[in-house]
């Protein structure tokens, strides 16, 4: 009997070190599905800003706060990147001209944006015309996110980029309006509450 107590405590610990070793990775303290949907609120005003929304179109991208036609105009192409020779690394790229850092990307004698990877969102992901409740069903469905799990799109939101780029877009464009740290912050409550959605 009291060997297999023993037994039971050895397994009991192991189990404990596993899930705490697996939390290491990404931890969040849980909040409500009422703190979630809070969350997704501000989230959504974000992701809804031109910085985001002119590039998640379904053909070709906007441009500037009016969202207004790219010019010269281009096509999405089969790999969102363009056609032809009117390719989106063609103006947009990372050769970086500005002298403040981490604005990688901007060329300010020109005035075009860039950013590593420059390109449309895939089709699975324009999010023009959603309501808020209908894009957080798709930005936490796999089939269209880019086959992310919930903190891996945490991940995505604070490592990527392109969606840094939001946050230092260059002169004559307005950032997004959120501290990017306190962006993430919403993120993680979101997912922590399950990535609730309005209806």
């Amino acid at each position: 009997m009291r060997g297999r107590m023993a037994g039971l405590c050895l397994t009991g610990i192991s189990l404990v070190a596993a899930v705490a070793a697996g939390d290491r990775a990404w931890s969040q303290p849980a909040t409500s599905e009422s703190a979630s949907l809070a969350a997704w609120a501000k989230i959504s005003d974000v992701l809804q800003h031109p910085r985001c929304l002119n590039c998640h179109q379904p053909k070709t991208p906007l441009q500037g706060d009016r969202r207004r036609i790219h010019v010269p105009p281009v096509a999405r192409g089969a790999d969102s990147k363009g056609v032809g020779t009117m390719r989106c690394r063609n103006c947009h790229n990372d050769s970086d001209t500005s002298e403040t850092p981490g604005v990688s990307g901007n060329n300010e004698w020109s005035g075009v944006p860039g950013a590593p990877n420059w390109q449309l969102a895939p089709v699975s992901m324009s999010w023009q015309g959603l309501s808020t409740g209908d894009l957080c069903r798709m930005l936490k469905d796999p089939a269209r996110n880019g086959n992310r799990a919930p903190q891996q799109l945490v991940e995505h939101m604070e490592t990527e980029d392109l969606v840094l780029w939001g946050w230092k877009p260059g002169a004559g464009r307005k950032p997004i309006p959120v501290a990017h740290k306190d962006f993430i912050d919403q993120m993680k409550a979101w997912v922590s509450g399950g990535t609730a959605c309005p209806p």
